[in-house]
């Protein structure tokens, strides 16, 4: 008989549903999930709101976004960092799951001869100044097809993303920022999509992704380097094909599994608080909450006396 777990969802992107939770469809097997926001035995949160302040069972915190978690207010969390944190912490990066919803395409006959490169992106604020450096520098040998917000030179609207990239040889695969354990979907989505990532990120990659399979920036003394490089391969169809067919995830499986253990240690614990803000009710913001409107009365009068 599959144990019951009553489970509440918050904080997360507005597309989130129960339906196509990640978490939920990987343990469904397992566990009889309810879908309870009243009086749930656990909150799972995201870092998109903060009405996770308004539960106090344990509350497990995900985030694909490169964010470090505050076990202060979590007793639990998935996220991308590289840090260790025992049982209350596990680092799964965002393209695990997001590969499970995205479809691989098929490899186009003579992929060799496919567009030159694809720049897919909108965020041209919060994201480092290689990213636009760097397709201004490449622009120089020949055109790449920017059919995104920022820089967009082809007029296009893009419906399907793993597709489109589909078309070209290779992808700039930049991330918003370097940071290690911080990967995205972008290295991913070209893998997908059988084309070439030229990737800039998290300056670990090397131990997610074969790097027979990828051209990786950070490893390259200055982005002059780089341009050479994806020159020589866009000229040697025999070089471009063996990296284009080389494996790419160097442990695909490896994730799920942790995964599964991780939220069984969870559920065993049978509702055990972790974090700090339980027992002295206070936010990292000097904000009290989770108690009734007489102990935050107190609580108040209590700040005021110490501000004089």
């Amino acid at each position: 008989m599959q144990k019951k777990i009553r489970i509440h969802f918050c904080d997360f992107w507005k597309e989130h549903t129960f339906e196509n939770d990640f978490f939920i469809n990987l343990l469904k097997d397992k566990y009889d999930f309810v879908l309870d926001e009243k009086n749930p035995d656990f909150v799972i949160c995201s870092c998109f709101g903060k009405k996770y302040r308004n539960y106090e069972c344990p509350r497990i915190f995900y985030s694909g976004e490169n964010i470090t978690p505050d076990f202060n207010v979590y007793d639990y969390a998935i996220s991308c960092d590289y840090i260790d944190f025992g049982e209350r912490y596990l680092r799964v990066p965002v393209y695990h799951f997001l590969n499970k919803l995205r479809k691989n395409i098929s490899m186009p006959d003579n992929p060799q001869k496919r567009g030159f490169c694809s720049f897919l992106y909108s965020n041209g604020i919060y994201a480092d100044n290689i990213r636009v450096n760097f397709f201004k520098l490449l622009s120089k040998y020949k055109k790449i097809n920017s059919s995104g917000k920022l820089l967009n030179n082809t007029g296009l609207k893009v419906e399907n993303k793993i597709e489109y990239l589909n078309r070209f040889k290779f992808t700039i695969a930049f991330e918003n920022s370097s940071n290690e354990g911080y990967i995205s979907e972008k290295i991913s989505d070209a893998f997908l999509a059988n084309t070439i990532p030229v990737y800039w990120g998290d300056p670990l990659a090397k131990k997610e992704f074969n790097p027979d399979s990828f051209i990786f920036v950070n490893d390259f003394k200055n982005l002059d380097d780089v341009v050479d490089k994806i020159i020589e391969i866009d000229n040697n169809d025999e070089l471009y094909l063996k990296m284009l067919n080389a494996p790419k995830v160097i442990n695909p499986k490896m994730y799920d599994e942790k995964i599964i253990a991780f939220f069984d240690n969870i559920f065993d614990n049978k509702g055990k608080i972790l974090r700090k803000d339980i027992n002295k009710g206070w936010d990292k913001n000097g904000n009290f909450f989770l108690y009734s409107p007489f102990q935050r009365g107190i609580a108040r009068k209590f700040k005021e006396l110490l501000r004089g």
